[in-house]
């Protein structure tokens, strides 16, 4: 905390002893190895169909994808799913299950294609017709991945 005295020399200006608080700063800055999250949230009623229903966020350069994880807090209708997708790469083989409630939860990486890479691309979260359609459920899907 810096310190401030008021007119010390008599010559009408102060002077501040000590390093000078700064408020409200915030940022990220990126460093090797350092654990980053993506979290796409899923709603019955927010989600919607043609370009509204793909959820595009960027991911910055010399990524790694680590682990994939879903927590469904409310079902979806019967038969919904979501996939993954990284800079266009094939998806996950085994889509996210949104029909039924479960906490959270690992998932394999089986079939992500891209899952590293040197470039900043897109990752991509769709969902199916059904979870569209959907009146209920809520789901989150966390992507957990390093810089490289």
């Amino acid at each position: 905390m810096s310190t401030y005295e008021a007119d010390p020399a008599g010559l009408g200006v102060g002077k501040r002893y000590g390093p000078l608080g700064v408020g409200g700063v915030s940022g990220d800055l990126p460093s090797v190895g350092s654990q980053k999250e993506i979290v796409f949230e899923l709603i019955a009623g927010e989600i919607f169909a043609g370009g509204g229903a793909t959820l595009t966020v960027p991911l910055l350069t010399n990524y790694r994808v680590e682990s994939l994880y879903l927590e469904v807090e409310e079902a979806f209708a019967a038969s919904s799913t979501a996939d993954l997708a990284i800079d266009g790469g094939a998806g996950l083989t085994t889509d996210f299950v949104l029909s039924s409630a479960a906490p959270i939860v690992s998932v394999v990486l089986t079939g992500l294609g891209n899952t590293s890479g040197a470039g900043a691309v897109d990752i991509v979260c769709v969902p199916n017709a059904n979870a569209i359609a959907s009146a209920t459920g809520k789901a989150r899907i966390v992507v957990q991945y390093k810089s490289v």
